[in-house]
């Protein structure tokens, strides 16, 4: 079972990114998504002595703010697309709510395209250049595709194939455009990615990895550096909610990393938020099992929170697994009832939060329900995304 913390204590990094296997700790190819030897993800690691972590303030692009800690070997590569800088914003009426010290919520919506996947986009752009990648193939339940989407009408040089299952094809926002090719797939989220892995496999091109894509993990590690100096204190408790958790995995090392240099005094806990619908992970945890089993599997996802509907995570849930224990942290399951709430509860706020992002608030709420929570807590609530009202959605989709 893998731990950044003991990662880097086994691992020194030469002047630029060291790529390890998290499971067999083998070195590999910056090309690589998964080990060759075990499949396991492949993760980078940094000089953190020679590493500069600037302020918040110091830069409009995070990209240059956080070079040092992302997988960008030549600095020309970095390729940023105006996402990030997004608000974290203390709120009082959700503390007294869920009886803790503090809550803070960084606010994504603000991305260009209302969701954090902005960050991923930006980052595997950056690591494409690098590694002479400019064709590539990726599955998606909307946020990333329309993500990559929109960088393609911003960045010049590559060609995208975005795969989809039809249930999802609606949540593709970007008009149509002459370097992107739409497939949408009788099946679900997990079923789009197997079509998609066999197209890339067939045509010969780079499959762009998911969550094994180390460059999205780095992505979005960003956001919660950000999160990290906006907020006064340290969080005691950090909050997400996932379909393959990548995310929150970038965030745990993201804090690992600042614990290491001395810019956070402690590693908080992190806490990944399913759908009780649709909740093989935390079925899973609760079950204590290090596998996912066949009774997790959730074989035709429905509920409330579309853009975390995966039903069998099975490649991805030790690495959440992992998390949780290294951090005292948790996976949640969010009541239908309660993510009602919590959206409501979000706009009265301000906050115009879908309700794959409410579920991240109603997660808390439950622990806090439960009595997992001290008065002492002090929480970031990572709001992923809103809804894309009046967004284009592409004509010329291909059946797959």
């Amino acid at each position: 079972m893998f731990d950044y913390q003991k990662l880097y204590a086994n691992h020194t990094a030469p002047a630029g990114p060291l790529y390890l296997c998290l499971d067999c700790e083998k070195e590999a190819a910056a090309t690589a998504n998964r080990c060759p030897d075990c499949k396991g993800a492949i993760e980078v690691l940094y000089p953190l002595d020679r590493v500069e972590i600037r302020p918040f303030d110091s830069s409009p692009n995070p990209l240059q703010r956080y070079k040092d800690v992302l997988p960008v070997a030549n600095e020309e590569n970095l390729t940023w697309l105006g996402e990030g800088n997004t608000p974290c914003i203390s709120v009082a009426p959700l503390a007294r709510l869920l009886g803790v010290r503090s809550v803070h919520v960084k606010d994504e919506s603000r991305n260009p395209t209302r969701s954090t996947k902005d960050r991923i986009a930006s980052a595997a752009l950056s690591r494409f250049k690098g590694i002479g990648v400019r064709e590539f193939v990726m599955a998606s339940t909307g946020n990333s595709s329309t993500a990559f989407a929109n960088s393609m009408s911003l960045v010049s040089g590559f060609k995208l194939h975005i795969f989809v299952g039809e249930q999802f094809a609606y949540r593709l926002n970007y008009a149509d455009h002459p370097r992107i090719t739409t497939h949408a797939v009788s099946d679900t989220f997990v079923g789009a990615g197997t079509a998609a892995q066999k197209f890339a496999k067939e045509n010969k091109l780079f499959w762009e990895g998911g969550f094994f894509n180390y460059a999205r993990r780095e992505g979005l590690k960003m956001s919660y550096i950000e999160a990290y100096q906006q907020m006064p204190v340290n969080p005691t408790h950090v909050f997400q909610a996932i379909s393959s958790g990548m995310g929150l995995l970038g965030g745990y090392k993201g804090a690992v990393e600042l614990n290491r240099i001395g810019l956070m005094d402690d590693v908080p806990a992190f806490i990944g938020v399913q759908e009780d619908v649709c909740a093989p992970m935390v079925s899973a945890w609760d079950a204590g099992r290090a596998e996912i089993a066949e009774e997790d599997i959730v074989a035709k996802p429905d509920g409330l929170a579309h853009a975390i509907q995966r039903g069998d995570p099975t490649n991805t849930y030790p690495y959440m697994r992992a998390m949780c224990i290294n951090t005292n942290g948790a996976l949640v399951a969010a009541r239908t009832d309660d993510m009602r709430m919590a959206k409501g509860l979000l706009q009265s706020l301000g906050f115009e939060a879908c309700y794959a992002a409410s579920a991240c608030l109603a997660g808390a709420m439950r622990m806090a329900q439960e009595g997992s929570l001290g008065a002492d807590s002090d929480l970031l609530i990572v709001l992923t995304g809103a809804e894309r009202p009046l967004a284009p959605t592409p004509s010329n989709i291909l059946a797959a």
